[in-house]
């Protein structure tokens, strides 16, 4: 072994070193019985680690707790006699290398590697109580004393460092694997692998196809009685997916797990009712803003309807006017028409009866016929004048009725607006009125709405006017008493001012007669 006490051969002339650094001895000396005396080397080798840390490549420590500042033990005692069915060693010294085989060997046949694995085992078993890596930081235990010197006896000749670190690294890996294989300690951890609502479904449907798969196998070991290799591959499947389901159930069923996973499950039904509740909401405010705005809509339309209808009312009340004008002045014009042809007419038999008069003065005489002739086309003419006039005078008459009634349309629209504009200088009246007695009415929102409700609840309580009313006659008196008084019956109102420019000063301020 690199690093430890080497022993000397005969046949090999060369220097011994120890631990590469100790002293040189020539070959060309006799070989001595004894061990050497223990000399440190002169090397300045780096102090071992705390972990652990061994020589060369290999960082593990040793089995058998091996520290390089303690000298190894003085083999001065004769080796063990021979054993049956081993070959005795060749004469000479006992510690050389080629007695170190044998002496091995001896040990192999006699138990020493059980021993080697019980060692290891017991190690294995410490190491796994300490919860401590193979070649971790801190390294395994420390091994008892007597530990020690047992595992120095079995495993201290090695054939090379090379085969020690193999099985070193062997051991380490079945203590790993064996650590790895072993289920959680935690309960927590064992716990955790079901604690989502996912993970959860996805287990109890894997129990039940398993339970699914276990009825299959149970069918089938039914039907395959008389074939034993069918039969047993299925049984021992079947045992198998049962181990699988109990494991499954055992899991599922866990009280701990069950609660946990319940809570979860009232956090999301909870999470899903606030958002189906929020939904319902944003679905009313949507439905309310949608109704608001209809409803707006209406009024609009409405208002813009009236509009429009007012707009159309006055339009065609223009258009009426206009044509009623039109025809009223167009039958004014035949009115005048007529009359300027019955002007026509007296003017012509006029004019007639002067030349009938100024011929007959000369003693020329007209006919009768023509004379007839002319009246009958006269008085045709003045018949058809007197129809139109009669007509005419007839639209006239109409015309001035329906713009009469226009004319009262307009002075009652007129007469309508009058009193509503002084019904509306009333109620500004009464409203300065209340707030000179009363104070301004607070608005709907106001800070104060508590307190005027508290106040003014004797005018919608009737219990409230009763309680108020008693309250009040506590402090009634009699009427003889000194310090009494009468409720007034009416407003409390300033008496009337004595001064005469104070009086128009006050009439000067309230224009509206206050």
């Amino acid at each position: 072994m690199d690093g430890s006490y080497q022993r000397g051969q005969a046949d090999a002339p060369h220097l011994h070193h120890v631990f590469e650094g100790g002293i040189q001895q020539p070959a060309s000396e006799q070989p001595n019985h004894t061990a050497p005396p223990w000399i440190p080397p002169t090397a300045n080798f780096p102090a071992p680690p705390s972990g652990g840390a061994g020589f060369g490549t290999s960082q593990c420590p040793l089995p058998y707790g091996f520290d390089p500042s303690v000298p190894p033990p003085n083999f001065v005692c004769p080796p063990p006699g021979h054993f049956p069915g081993m070959t005795p060693p060749a004469p000479g010294n006992t510690l050389r290398s080629p007695a170190v085989p044998t002496f091995q060997a001896a040990f192999q046949q006699l138990g020493a590697a059980p021993f080697l694995a019980d060692c290891g085992l017991r190690q294995r078993e410490d190491y796994r109580d300490g919860g401590l890596p193979y070649r971790g930081s801190s390294g395994p235990p420390q091994p008892h004393s007597l530990q020690r010197e047992s595992s120095w006896e079995t495993a201290a000749h090695p054939e090379d460092e090379e085969e020690l670190l193999r099985w070193q690294d062997q051991q380490w890996l079945t203590r790993f694997l064996q650590s790895r294989s072993r289920p959680p300690d935690n309960p927590q951890e064992q716990r955790s692998d079901l604690g989502s609502v996912p993970v959860f479904k996805e287990a109890l449907y894997g129990a039940a196809r398993l339970l699914s798969r276990l009825k299959e196998l149970c069918l089938s070991l039914q039907h395959n009685l008389h074939s034993d290799s069918d039969w047993s591959e299925s049984y021992q499947m079947a045992l198998h997916i049962k181990r699988e389901v109990q494991a499954k159930v055992q899991k599922l069923t866990d009280s701990q797990n069950l609660d946990l996973l319940k809570v979860k499950v009232a956090r999301i039904a909870e999470r899903r009712a606030r958002g189906l509740r929020a939904k319902k909401d944003r679905q009313v405010e949507q439905m309310l803003a949608e109704e608001l705005t209809t409803e707006k809509e209406a009024s609009i339309d409405k208002w813009r309807m009236r509009q429009i209808q007012k707009v159309e009312e006055k339009k065609k009340e223009q258009e009426l006017k206009l044509s009623a004008d039109a025809v009223l002045c167009e039958v004014r014009r035949k009115q005048a028409d007529v009359k300027r042809m019955q002007d026509i007419m007296r003017s012509l038999e006029k004019l007639r009866q002067l030349r009938k008069e100024a011929a007959s003065r000369k003693g020329i005489g007209t006919e009768l016929q023509c004379d007839e002739a002319f009246s009958g086309q006269l008085e045709q003419l003045r018949g058809v004048m007197k129809r139109r006039t009669e007509l005419y005078s007839a639209e006239e008459k109409a015309l001035m009725v329906m713009l009469e009634g226009e004319q009262q349309e307009e002075r009652r629209r007129e007469q309508e607006r009058q009193i509503r504009k002084e019904r509306q200088r009333q109620l500004e009246r009464k409203r300065r009125v209340d707030s000179m007695l009363f104070g301004d009415e607070p608005p709907a929102d106001s800070i104060l709405e508590p307190f005027t409700d508290y106040y003014s609840q004797a005018e919608h309580s009737l219990q409230a006017l009763i309680h108020i009313r008693r309250d009040w006659d506590v402090f009634l008196a009699a009427a003889d008493h000194p310090d009494g008084s009468g409720v007034p019956q009416g407003w409390v109102l300033p008496d009337s001012p004595s001064d005469q420019n104070w009086a128009s000063a006050l009439q000067a301020a309230d224009p509206d007669g206050l």
